[in-house]
């Protein structure tokens, strides 16, 4: 029995796209036009959208489109298996509020502006961008999404001076993915 479940378990690849890629961070907000909350599908648990539920009411004093006449927008679809935000007919997340200059999510901004863990609150599809996982049988190869180079999310460690890489800035987030365990020997294999 427990061969089987050692078997079971994905082993992880991590790409040399996680080192050599710096994270840059926009703490105000993404240069507008510059942002993944467009053009995106995110799957969301039942229980993430308990919680974007219960901050509707401090989401519609942000994003006022988000009440409808009835009441709040329907901003999720069950979609098959799962359940996805649903994005507008320009592609955007429902939840992207937008100023002149900048683009942020609005429910990382509301849980940072009320001493919220953002973790408790943003779904993990979210949170966890620009990591990719992509399957290669018994594998699995974490990677940077290639979007984020466009959206200036990453770019190579030289062009970033005193920027963590992906690997640095995602460590808690990739714990949550593949397990502290991986992790923690991923980063005494780089030390």
């Amino acid at each position: 029995m427990a061969a089987a479940a050692r078997t079971s378990k994905p082993v992880f690849v991590f790409d040399r796209s996680l080192y050599d890629l710096a994270w840059r961070c926009w703490p105000d907000g993404c240069p507008r036009g510059r942002t993944c909350c467009v053009g995106l599908t995110v799957e969301v648990t039942r229980r993430e959208i308990r919680a974007v539920d219960s901050l509707m009411d401090e989401l519609t004093a942000l994003i006022p489109d988000l009440e409808g006449e009835d009441g709040y927008v329907d901003a999720f679809v069950d979609d098959g298996p799962q359940w996805v935000i649903d994005s507008g007919e320009d592609g955007a997340c429902p939840f992207l509020l937008r100023t002149r200059k900048h683009a942020l999510c609005s429910i990382h901004h509301l849980a940072l502006a009320t001493g919220r863990r953002v973790v408790d609150w943003k779904p993990a599809a979210c949170r966890h961008w620009p990591i990719l996982l992509r399957p290669e049988g018994r594998r699995v190869r974490v990677l940077v999404q290639p979007a984020a180079h466009r959206i200036g999310c990453v770019a190579p460690v030289a062009e970033l001076p005193g920027h963590p890489t992906v690997f640095e800035a995602y460590r808690e987030e990739l714990e949550e993915i593949c397990g502290a365990d991986v992790v923690a020997r991923r980063r005494v294999g780089r030390a």
